[in-house]
């Protein structure tokens, strides 16, 4: 079976012509060397703080006791209850997404 096309060729075409139109309009004219080279190097500050996924937060009594800390990122307990599923081989042999009882 073919792979379907959202746009088709033509459409596509066009809208790669159009962004490549608008993209020669945004390039800057060449200056000096200096200046060029340090328009290019500018790089953005590292962000510092821990927000979203990475974030510590408290957990359950029974996910504390179960993780050895009363609070821990999303990203922790998720390895660690993985870590766990992996040592007492409770992956079905079939389908490893799936996770049996204990």
């Amino acid at each position: 079976m073919a792979p379907a096309r959202v746009f088709g060729a033509i459409a596509g075409r066009a809208f790669m012509a159009a962004a490549a139109k608008s993209a020669a309009k945004k390039k800057p004219a060449p200056s000096s060397g200096a200046a060029a080279k340090a328009a290019v190097k500018k790089t953005a500050a590292p962000r510092t703080t821990n927000s979203g996924i990475q974030k510590v937060v408290p957990v359950s009594s029974e996910l504390g006791d179960f993780l050895g800390a009363p609070q821990v990122s999303r990203t922790e307990a998720v390895k660690k209850v993985w870590a766990y599923i992996k040592l007492q081989n409770l992956q079905q042999i079939r389908r490893r997404s799936f996770v049996m009882r204990s």
